[in-house]
């Protein structure tokens, strides 16, 4: 893989949020030390979530950033601005005084970027500043995350995020799933709450997390309650709730709806660790796109995941091999995470019935294909997650036969761009499928009109270049160029929004664009003539692989 930065000694990991993004940084922690043995890794995390760092391995020092006395402080103004200044000056010294060599910014808030920049560490992925405080993405990879998370652009994305930002880390080596410490102690606790919760039933004993970030990526109860009394009734199993205090409400309504035997309720009667033992003694935990789902991966129970709304399983799906994907196709989906939904009818394609049967599937054994008396869902792609022979996660559908094949051959084209022009794996050259080489597909149009307008942008800046170097040029000479230019930028935009599968080869242009640095007119303009070099190559390769898939 194209690595700049391999060699790491004295680190700083920047991830300040929730329990779910740090599990998923935890490979890209472990790639650290297994390609540096003798790194250090600091974690900069906001200090509400600084307990979640003692739970994973290969941390060597955390430093809690106490973001809502900042806030308060500033609230308060007057001397509370003052003390924020003070309380931020020192945390920097603090940081300072450590000469860390190399820095991952994992959050992509301004704040973070500006402390970098303060910071001053020469050697740096993700996020940072530039010299008058404006954000920059460092990395390539970076910017295909900042590309992917454009709501048309994700339908063809198949890179995790876990993978994405290992990569912004140059981390070649990595374990296949997420990372989790539990103590003896806890798996104590959980072996007790197990045994006080009496179960009668003597069948597989199943986790079930049926709260979500989300109302709208949250199952129904309605659809929750069958589901738990066929796994009891049908296959005499032990059910045990997860969750915190707060959906207890929700959990209340479930087992009003199903009855309460051989179901346990350890909602919001466990620490993190304590949930990670619990979700350790079972067979199978059942969830959306959770925390509680990295966290079971982590201890390497597998997991069944209903992915809702505006979740995507290529994205944010359960990193280790052999668990299953839920992944409703519809129209509207994966819908805008901030906007409310008042009639999820994704929720709708999944059955109860059909929940049950591939949960008791895949307790014994793993899920290569929809078992036979199953009927395959109309509407639901079912997945089974898996890593490539470069160790890049991805998911294999279990019923290709429902998605839609177009989509699908675009992401598999983005795929190889993608591990081919940021990682420079070699991707095996063939010649385009005989029958698409006179097929007609607005793409094909699009993508030409991509690759013209990246290689008009670039005698363009050829022109500029001649005209910054010759004194005697005119001033309307630099202004011609320059409208000639923006002129290209605006059509480049177009086709993006023109052509929806284009939209991720020409948004990450428009980052890159931005993201241009210096002050020196020659050095700009060579930015800019790299960055139209690259959308026209990245787009013949796009063309070509999609052909051959035809």
């Amino acid at each position: 893989m194209k690595r700049k930065y391999a060699e790491k000694n004295n680190i700083l990991l920047v991830n300040i949020t929730r329990l779910g993004d740090m599990l998923q940084a935890t490979p890209t922690i472990a790639g650290m030390k297994m390609e540096n043995p003798n790194c250090r890794i600091t974690v900069l995390v906001e200090k509400q979530f600084a307990g979640i760092c003692d739970l994973l391995p290969n941390i060597d020092d955390v430093v809690a950033l106490d973001l809502g006395m900042v806030v308060r402080a500033l609230a308060l103004e007057g001397e509370g601005i003052i003390d924020a200044y003070k309380y931020i000056d020192e945390v920097v010294d603090k940081l300072k005084s450590k000469n860390f060599d190399y820095c991952l910014n994992m959050s992509n808030s301004a704040y973070t970027a500006l402390l970098l920049k303060m910071l001053d560490i020469k050697r740096h992925g993700g996020w940072t500043s530039d010299d008058e405080g404006y954000r920059v993405i460092e990395s390539d990879w970076a910017k295909l995350f900042a590309s992917c998370v454009y709501h048309t652009n994700r339908h063809f994305n198949t890179l995790n995020l876990v993978d994405i930002f290992r990569c912004s880390a140059d981390v070649e080596q990595h374990p296949l799933q997420l990372q989790m410490k539990v103590d003896d102690a806890s798996v104590d606790y959980a072996s007790n709450l197990l045994n006080e919760f009496n179960f009668t039933n003597s069948g597989p004993l199943i986790a079930v997390q049926a709260g979500a970030s989300q109302g709208k990526r949250q199952w129904s109860p309605n659809r929750f309650a069958p589901f738990l009394r066929l796994l009891r009734d049908k296959y005499n199993a032990r059910i045990v709730m997860t969750g915190t205090k707060s959906e207890l409400p929700i959990i209340e309504s479930i087992i009003q709806k199903s009855g309460a035997d051989n179901i346990g309720v350890a909602v919001g009667r466990t620490s993190l660790v304590q949930l990670g033992a619990l979700l350790k003694e079972c067979k199978i935990l059942v969830t959306g796109d959770t925390g509680t789902m990295h966290m079971s991966v982590a201890v390497g129970t597998p997991v069944v995941a209903m992915f809702l709304a505006s979740a995507l399983g290529f994205e944010t799906g359960p990193y280790s091999d052999g668990n299953i994907v839920l992944q409703p196709i519809i129209s509207c989906g994966p819908c805008n995470p901030t906007k409310h939904c008042s009639r999820p009818d994704c929720h709708d394609l999944i059955e109860p019935e059909f929940l049950a049967e591939i949960t008791m599937a895949r307790i014994a054994g793993d899920v290569r294909k929809i078992p036979a008396h199953l009927m395959s869902p109309k509407n639901l792609v079912v997945y089974r997650t898996c890593f490539d022979d470069k160790g890049f996660y991805d998911m294999e559908a279990l019923n290709p036969e429902v998605q839609d094949s177009r989509v699908v051959k675009f992401r598999e084209a983005y795929r190889k761009v993608w591990l081919n022009e940021l990682a420079e794996y070699p991707v095996q050259d063939q010649a385009p499928n005989r029958s698409a080489l006179g097929l007609y597909d607005s793409f094909f149009e699009g993508i030409q009109g991509v690759v013209s307008v990246a290689q008009e942008g670039q005698q363009a800046i050829t022109q500029l270049l001649q005209v910054v170097a010759d004194h005697r040029a005119p001033a309307s000479a630099l202004r011609e160029v320059s409208e000639k230019l923006a002129g290209v930028d605006k059509a480049i935009e177009v086709l993006g929004f023109r052509h929806p599968e284009l939209g991720l080869l020409t948004r990450m242009f428009i980052f890159a664009k931005e993201n241009i640095s210096g002050s020196d007119p020659t050095s700009l303009a060579s930015q800019m003539g790299d960055n139209y070099a690259s959308l026209a190559r990245r787009g013949l390769k796009l063309s070509n692989f999609y052909k051959q898939l035809n």
